[in-house]
C-alpha cells in the first residue's frame, strides 16, 4: 500500500494529484443534441479532486449534476495533465489527475450534462522558460497538447475555452498581446476544430479567455501606455486588451465567444474602473458594443470563471449594508449578478459547485464526508448534515491523508480560512446563494435542450411585463424548451410583495433576434413554438426564497386554465406576485 493517499486538494496552480493507478477508458459519447451559441446554459465549475473515484460518483448523484445544471466547466491544468513529455500518451501513460478529470466528465455525459474545458498552465517541458506554472509555451506546443485533448474528448466535450485571465501577465509569463493571440487563440482554435471535423464531424463551441477582475494586478504586456507612459492596468487594460483581440480578422475567424468573469471582485459587482468596467455587466456591454462596431453581431459573450464570495474573506464586500459580510451578500449578489447578464444574453453561466475547489471563499454548497475519513481524522469538524445524508465539514482544509499505518490525518489550510462561525446555517449542505443560483438554472432545464427565447427590451422580441407587482431591481429572462416543446419565463422584481399583480407576454414563436436565433444560427430554431389558435395553459410558482434559510416564503402554485394564441402572443395574469415567480407556458390538446 502507498504510503500517502491524497485524499482531498484544494485546487491550484501548483497543487494537482498524482496518487494511486485507475485507469478509466476512452468512452466517446454522443450528445443527445447539438450545442450551438444559441442554447442556454446554467451550470457549475467541477474540479474533481484525489483519485478516489467513488468520491466522484458521489459527487455526480448529488442534485447539482443529476438534476440542477446543464453544464459542467472543467479546468483543465496542462502541467497536471502532462507533467512529464513521456505522459502525452493518454492510452499508456496518462495521470491521475488525467484519469479524475476523465471520470468526472464520463458522469456527465452519463446525464447528459454538456461539458466544457478550460485550460491554463503549462509543463516545464513545453514552456519558453523551461519552469512550470502560469508560463507561455513553446511555438507549437499548444497547439499540439489541444489536439491530443481534443482528439481523446471528442464527443464528450462540447466546448473549449483556450486560457484563463490572459489579461493579466502572471497568467502568461513570458508571453504578450501578439504571441497569446498567435500561439494560443488562433493555433489553439485551429486544432480543436481540424480534430473536431474529422469523420464523424462533431459539433464545437470555442472560446478566448476569461478576463481578470484584478484592477491592480500587472497587465499582459503589449496592451500600452497611458498619457504618463505608465502601463495600462485594469478596465484600460482590458479596454485595450479586447480591441487587439477584436481587430484580428484571423482570430475572429476562429472563435464563437468572447468571455468575462461573472465576479463580484473589487466593490461586490465586478467594478474595475468607471470609465469601462463598472461592473461585470458592464464588462458584458464592453464586449458586446465593440463586437457590434465591428460587425460581429454574430459572436456570442459567454462566461469563464465566476464566483461569488460567500465569507468575510478579503474579496468579500458588505453590499446588503448590515455591517456584517456573510452569505446574505452573497444571496443579494447572486441575484444582481446573475440577473444582469441572464438578461442580457449571456448564454453560458457557471459558479464554483463546492467549499474547498479553490483558496477563496465561493463554493456553492459545502465540502461533505462522504466517506467518514474526515470525521476518522477529527470529529471536531464534522457535523451531521440537515439532509440526512454524509457529514458536513466546517473547516477548510487541504487534504486528508493516509499514514504508514493508515489512519487519517488532516492538513488544514491556511490561506483564506473559513470555520463553523462562517456559516449562516451550519447543517445546511448549501450555502444561501445556491438557492438563488438554482431558481436561476431553472431557464435551461438540466438535460433538456433549451434555446435562447425573447430578450427583455428587444423590438419585436420582447418579455412584457406590466402591473404595479413589478418594480425595483427587476429581471426578465425567457428560453424554449425544445425537449418539452414548452417557453420558461423568468421574472424577479424586489419590489414585489405578494399583494400585487403582474401581467406577461412573450412571443409565442422563436421570433428572429438581433444577437440569437438569426441568419448566423447554426441551427435556425425561428418559427418553433405554438401557432395561433393553439390552446395553452401557464404553470406559475411565485414565492419569496428566504435570505435566512434558503426556504421558500409564501409559495404559490397556479394552473391556469387553457386560452387560446392570439396575436403570436402568450399571456398570462400572476395574481398577487412574490420577488420570484417562475412560468412554463404548455400547449394543450387541440379543440375537437
Amino acid at each position: 500500500m502507498k504510503k500517502l493517499l491524497l485524499y482531498i486538494c484544494v485546487l491550484s496552480t501548483s497543487c494537482f494529484l498524482q496518487a494511486q493507478e485507475q485507469v478509466v477508458t476512452n468512452q466517446s459519447v454522443s450528445s443527445n443534441y447539438e450545442w450551438t451559441t444559441d442554447h442556454m446554459h446554467v451550470g457549475v465549475r467541477w474540479q474533481p479532486v484525489g483519485s478516489d473515484l467513488n468520491s466522484i460518483a458521489y459527487d455526480a448523484s448529488s442534485p447539482m449534476i443529476a438534476q440542477d445544471s446543464s453544464y459542467a466547466t472543467f479546468w483543465i491544468g496542462w502541467n497536471s495533465m502532462e507533467p512529464k513529455e513521456e505522459n502525452i500518451n493518454y492510452s499508456t501513460n496518462n495521470t491521475s489527475y488525467f484519469r479524475t478529470i476523465e471520470a468526472a466528465v464520463n458522469e456527465c455525459v452519463k446525464k447528459n450534462i454538456k461539458v466544457e474545458f478550460v485550460i491554463f498552465g503549462c509543463p516545464k517541458w513545453a514552456s519558453i522558460s523551461g519552469k512550470a506554472g502560469l508560463e507561455a509555451p513553446k511555438p507549437d506546443m499548444f497547439n499540439a497538447f489541444v489536439t491530443r485533448l481534443a482528439t481523446y474528448f471528442k464527443g464528450r466535450v462540447g466546448a473549449y475555452q483556450l486560457h484563463h485571465e490572459s489579461n493579466n501577465q502572471a497568467m502568461f509569463k513570458n508571453g504578450d498581446i501578439n504571441y497569446l493571440m498567435s500561439e494560443i487563440f488562433i493555433k489553439g482554435a485551429k486544432a480543436v476544430k481540424a480534430v473536431y471535423n474529422t469523420h464523424p464531424a462533431e459539433p464545437v463551441i470555442i472560446s478566448t479567455s476569461g478576463l481578470s477582475p484584478c484592477r491592480g494586478c500587472g497587465p499582459l504586456a503589449g496592451l500600452g501606455v497611458d498619457a504618463n507612459g505608465e502601463l495600462l492596468r485594469g478596465g484600460p487594460a482590458v479596454n485595450s486588451y479586447l480591441d487587439k483581440v477584436i481587430a484580428n480578422t484571423e482570430l475572429m475567424e476562429h472563435i464563437d465567444t468572447i468571455n468575462i468573469n461573472m465576479s463580484d471582485a473589487n466593490d461586490g459587482y465586478g467594478h474595475m474602473d468607471d470609465i469601462y468596467v463598472p461592473s461585470t455587466w458592464g464588462m458584458y456591454d464592453l464586449i458586446r458594443s465593440k463586437l457590434d462596431k465591428a460587425g460581429y453581431d454574430s459572436k456570442k459573450v459567454s462566461s469563464a470563471e465566476s464566483w461569488i464570495v460567500w465569507d468575510a474573506g478579503s474579496p468579500a464586500v458588505d453590499v446588503t449594508g448590515d455591517g456584517i459580510k456573510n452569505e446574505q451578500d452573497a444571496y443579494k449578489k447572486a441575484i444582481t449578478l446573475i440577473g444582469q447578464c441572464l438578461e442580457r444574453g449571456l448564454n453560458m453561466v457557471n459558479l464554483p459547485w463546492k467549499d474547498n475547489s479553490s483558496s477563496w471563499s465561493m463554493g456553492l454548497t459545502k465540502l461533505r464526508d462522504y466517506d467518514g475519513k474526515i470525521k476518522l481524522a477529527d470529529p471536531s469538524i464534522v457535523i451531521p448534515a440537515a439532509d440526512g445524508g454524509a457529514d458536513i465539514v466546517t473547516e477548510k482544509i487541504n487534504s486528508v491523508r493516509l499514514d504508514n499505518n493508515g489512519k487519517p490525518y488532516i492538513e488544514k489550510s491556511t490561506k483564506n480560512p473559513f470555520t463553523i462561525a462562517n456559516y449562516i446555517n451550519p447543517s445546511d449542505p448549501n450555502h444561501l446563494h445556491y438557492y438563488i443560483w438554482r431558481w436561476y438554472s431553472q431557464i435551461s432545464a438540466g438535460a433538456d435542450e433549451v434555446i435562447r427565447h425573447a430578450i427583455a427590451g428587444e423590438k419585436n422580441n420582447d418579455i412584457t411585463v406590466t402591473g404595479a407587482g413589478f418594480g425595483g431591481e427587476t429581471y426578465r429572462i425567457s428560453s424554449y424548451n425544445k425537449s418539452k416543446d414548452s417557453f420558461t419565463v423568468l421574472i424577479y422584481s424586489n419590489k414585489a410583495n405578494g399583494k400585487k399583480d403582474i401581467k406577461v407576454s412573450i412571443p409565442s414563436q422563436i421570433q428572429t433576434g438581433k444577437y440569437y436565433n438569426n441568419q448566423h444560427s447554426k441551427i435556425d430554431f425561428r418559427g418553433k413554438g405554438f401557432d395561433n389558435g393553439e390552446l395553452y395553459t401557464a404553470k406559475i410558482s411565485t414565492k419569496n426564497i428566504s435570505n435566512v434559510d434558503g426556504a421558500d416564503v409564501n409559495l404559490k402554485e397556479i394552473q391556469t386554465s387553457a386560452q387560446t394564441v392570439t396575436n403570436n402572443t402568450l399571456v398570462v395574469k400572476i395574481p398577487k406576485a412574490e420577488k420570484f415567480t417562475t412560468i412554463e407556458f404548455i400547449k394543450s390538446p387541440t379543440k375537437d
